[in-house]
């Protein structure tokens, strides 16, 4: 068994750095990982045993965590962030013997952001003159604001390989649901965005405009059957069919 696979609810708490934040009950509704990137990758590790996975937004950890387990230091993990939160997380998947993680971190200067980090490895991918596209799967759980996430989303259309997943979560969330973002709560809001720029979850935005006409991508069936939090798409390979 790997070291990755041996990481229990024991050693968490025994962590002084982020994920010691898992055992936090105030943090009881972002310490559960996500379950569709799980199966999903699940699914991946099934026909490649060395995948290149992208996580761009980490939370406190929980997903973040889930996956090392799952790729068992197999393939690269990519985590894209605040530097503050990779240097807080990188000591503690360090101590459990996760040694497949690459970190990008950013400022948190206020129109600074991970799609300035994507831009560049997408822009250094190409001067390289190989294949440019690199992920075999994106999970997407950043900002949920479209002028940080409409190009990321842009940026790893081109960032990910035909036959790759990205999962974009909080499809549903807006701005005007958070129990922490609305006005009534955060009226300094109201400074930065309008009233249909809170009201409109911009995932879903995002996904109208980039993803769903995209003749290249096809809509992946996670489970849902009417809401959805979750979205996920597939990349077509080049001999593949079209939509006609």
């Amino acid at each position: 068994m790997a070291h990755g696979q041996e990481c229990s609810t024991t050693k968490l708490k025994e962590l002084d750095g982020m994920l010691e934040k898992l055992t936090d009950p105030a943090n009881v509704h972002i310490s559960t990982p996500s379950q569709h990137a799980l199966k999903l990758i699940e699914a991946l590790l099934e026909r490649e045993q060395q995948p290149v996975v992208c996580e761009v937004g980490i939370g406190i950890g929980a997903t973040t965590a889930a996956i090392c387990r799952l790729l068992a230091n197999r393939g690269t993990y990519h985590l894209f962030d605040y530097s503050s939160r990779l240097d807080d997380l990188k000591p503690d998947l360090d101590g459990l013997g996760f040694t497949n993680v690459v970190y990008h971190g950013n400022s948190r200067r206020k129109l600074d952001s991970y799609n300035w980090a994507l831009a560049q490895m997408l822009l250094a991918r190409r001067a390289a003159g190989g294949a440019v596209p690199v992920f075999d799967f994106v999970f997407l759980d950043g900002a949920h604001a479209f002028h940080h996430d409409a190009p990321a989303a842009l940026l790893l259309k081109d960032l990910l390989k035909p036959g790759g997943v990205i999962l974009f979560d909080d499809y549903d969330w807006s701005f005007a649901i958070s129990p922490t973002m609305n006005p009534a709560v955060f009226p300094q809001i109201l400074e930065v965005y309008t009233d249909e720029q809170i009201k409109t979850p911009h995932v879903r935005l995002i996904c109208d405009l980039f993803m769903d006409h995209d003749p290249d991508y096809q809509k992946v069936d996670i489970g849902y059957r009417s809401h959805e939090h979750r979205r996920a798409y597939r990349k077509l390979g080049p001999k593949e069919p079209r939509p006609a």
